[in-house]
């Protein structure tokens, strides 16, 4: 059976450097985080929550999670080299 190596694999995500986001950005965030979580706490609080309406959440939140795992093209490349062009274009 062929196996593939880590070195072939492609990432399925990015690492920022440091302070790559203000700490406005951050604070506007977890407040727009916050509000939105309320938000739905509130409403689902009102509903009844029957075992369609969670399957189907779940099948959702599952199609989302497999979503997020693929490589995003840009025209510079992949999104998962930001790291690399970034040092390129500081030296």
């Amino acid at each position: 059976m062929w196996r593939r190596t880590a070195r072939e694999l492609p990432m399925a995500h990015i690492h920022l450097p440091d302070r790559a986001f203000s700490i406005q950005f951050l604070i506007f965030c977890w407040i727009l985080v916050a509000v939105l979580v309320t938000t739905v706490l509130l409403l689902a609080r009102r509903q009844i929550i029957n075992a369609e309406r969670l399957s189907i959440t779940a099948m959702v939140a599952a199609a989302s999670f497999a979503i997020f795992q693929v490589n995003v093209p840009f025209v510079s490349g992949v999104l998962a080299n930001y790291n690399a062009h970034a040092e390129r274009g500081r030296q």
